[in-house]
C-alpha cells in the first residue's frame, strides 16, 4: 500500500476514470489498466497483460516510479484509503466498483484542479 501523500498522477487519474465508469455504468476497462502479470497471475490472458511487463509501466509518484506497482496495484491504494469500494476480486471476466463520499469528493476536487490548469501531476488532495 502506497501512502496517499506520495500518490501522483497513475492514482489521481485512476480515481478519476473509476469515477466516470460509476457515472456511465460500465465496468473497468481492462484494455486501459496496466497489470503486471507477475504481481496479478489470476489477470494472465486479460487484455490487460497482453503486453509483458516493463519496470518503465510502474506507477508514477510523486517521488518518481514505484518498481512494479500497476493500476491494480493503485486500486487497492484507492479501496484501502476510502475512495472507492471494490466489491469483487479483480477477475478476467468483470471488476465491479462503487464510489465513496470521500471519492466523490476527490473527483470534485480533481475536476476543478484540472479546470483551472492543473494536472492529475500536480494534484493535492485536501
Amino acid at each position: 500500500m502506497i501512502d496517499i501523500s506520495k500518490w501522483g498522477k497513475d492514482h489521481w487519474s485512476l480515481l478519476a476514470y473509476v469515477e466516470t465508469c460509476c457515472v456511465e455504468r460500465m465496468g473497468l476497462d481492462y484494455n486501459r489498466m496496466r497489470c503486471n502479470e507477475n504481481k496479478h497471475p489470476l489477470l494472465r490472458g486479460a487484455a490487460c497483460c497482453n503486453i509483458k511487463w516493463e519496470s518503465i509501466y510502474s506507477t508514477r509518484s510523486k517521488e518518481g516510479l514505484i518498481e512494479g506497482h500497476d493500476d491494480w496495484d493503485c486500486l487497492e491504494d484507492l479501496d484501502n484509503d476510502g475512495f472507492i469500494k471494490i466489491l469483487n476480486t479483480p477477475s478476467i471476466l468483470i471488476t465491479v466498483v462503487e464510489m465513496t463520499t470521500k471519492g466523490t469528493e476527490a473527483v470534485h476536487q480533481i475536476r476543478k484542479h484540472k479546470a483551472d490548469g492543473g494536472t492529475f501531476t500536480t494534484f493535492e488532495y485536501k
